[in-house]
């Protein structure tokens, strides 16, 4: 039967109205997830060729209770700056004071207006006296220290020295172990060493034109290691030691220490005792007769009957204890609390170290130029050894000290 051609053309409209219908109902929905079977992301590779990639917008799972589950956080682990390790032995029931007051000049060198550290510093104990320094410093590397201050002690030096791990600059406080340790390439020393000082004091004596020496010595080692320093460092120079006096407080062996003084015409006499024993020599060594001794005779201005018992007796020591007037030294803050001379010491040493600490990281190469430290004149010797001049100094009959002309 045929229909008119109006007829025939309603129906063809309705027809394909139905398959669009149809196909609109095949279509994936917008709340599928990219996991729903018949996807973009699970169909085969041949049909998703004819695909032009859809949207596919996700949303949260809810949970049991109804709400939205929240979304994974992100953990960021936060990178660490570069840093100055300071290493110290802070707990040492031995050097535990002395390292405190390294710490408290250290840090106040790092406040002084000018010098302000860009790096933060961060404080290690070095557990003196167990066996985990080498775990500590190692440590420290792993933290990306641009440079390490410490070890202090002996001991500690002579560990790290002898590592081998000493791949950052290193600036120890001390010397190591022993004379013939040679110090790794970016291993470095600053130290109190009263050594030094007796060396000082040998060239001190010979450019006066002393040549004959005596010594005092106590019975400690280190009386006798700056006695050795002394006499050693007279002979290279092409003097000598022609008595060498063990300190008795017999009168008797002292009365025949002064006569033996006359007898060998010495002409210069080194005590390398503490301020103690020089107290209880010194009477029996005539007043015009060059005496000198290392920083470790002078206890403190303030002690004015020791100073004068002392009178005469010739002496160095750093800037921060015998001139603390200069403005060179008065940049720094004093402690803020009251400290010994020997501590003080320290206090100072802390601030060179800082000052120094500083130049090691600006420069590629080490260090040429003299530093004007609280500590001492200051240079570097091809060793890696940095060298402090101390002030020549003495006692007067009031008791003050005054520098000694050169």
């Amino acid at each position: 039967m045929r229909f008119p051609l109006f007829i025939r053309t309603l129906l063809l409209c309705a027809i394909i109205f139905s398959q669009a219908a149809l196909s609109a109902d095949d279509a994936p929905s917008a709340t599928e997830t990219k996991g729903d079977t018949g996807s973009a992301a699970t169909r085969p590779a041949e049909e998703k060729q004819n695909d032009t990639a859809p949207d596919v917008i996700t949303f949260p799972i809810p949970n049991s209770e109804g709400n939205a589950a929240p979304e994974p956080q992100i953990i960021v682990v936060p990178v660490k700056p570069s840093r100055i390790a300071l290493l110290l032995p802070l707990k040492s029931t031995t050097f535990g004071r002395a390292a405190d007051a390294v710490k408290e000049g250290f840090l106040a060198a790092s406040r002084v207006p000018g010098a302000e550290s860009p790096l933060p510093i961060e404080i290690y104990d070095s557990e003196e006296g167990s066996k985990n320094l080498l775990h500590i410093y190692n440590r420290i590397l792993g933290d990306d220290a641009k440079i390490i201050v410490g070890p202090m002690t002996r001991s500690e030096v002579s560990t790290i020295a002898k590592s081998g791990m000493v791949t950052t600059p290193t600036l120890a406080l001390n010397v190591p172990e022993g004379d013939n340790l040679a110090l790794p390439a970016l291993f470095y020393s600053l130290n109190l060493s009263q050594e030094a000082e007796a060396r000082q004091l040998a060239n001190i004596a010979f450019t006066r034109g002393l040549r004959r020496a005596a010594t005092v010595t106590s019975t400690t080692a280190l009386s006798k290691r700056i006695q050795s320093a002394f006499s050693d460092e007279l002979l290279k120079l092409g003097a000598t030691t022609t008595l060498e006096y063990i300190f008795n407080a017999e009168p008797k062996r002292l009365a025949e220490f002064r006569s033996a003084l006359k007898a060998q015409q010495v002409d210069v006499v080194f005590v390398a005792t503490d301020a103690a024993t020089a107290r209880k020599v010194r009477p029996y060594i005539r007043g015009n007769l060059p005496t000198y001794a290392t920083s470790q005779v002078f206890r403190s201005k303030n002690d004015m009957a020791l100073n004068m018992d002392l009178k005469d007796l010739q002496f160095v020591d750093m800037p921060w204890l015998i001139t603390p007037d200069h403005a060179a030294v008065m940049v720094y803050p004093p402690p803020k609390k009251s400290l010994t001379a020997e501590l003080q010491r320290f206090y100072a040493l802390g601030i060179d170290a800082y000052r120094i600490s500083q130049l090691l990281i600006k420069n590629e190469a080490p260090p040429t130029e003299t530093l004007d430290g609280v500590s001492g004149r200051i240079t570097l010797n091809a060793g890696h050894w940095f060298t402090r001049e101390l002030l020549p100094a003495t006692f007067d009959q009031t008791g003050a000290v005054k520098l000694q002309a050169p």
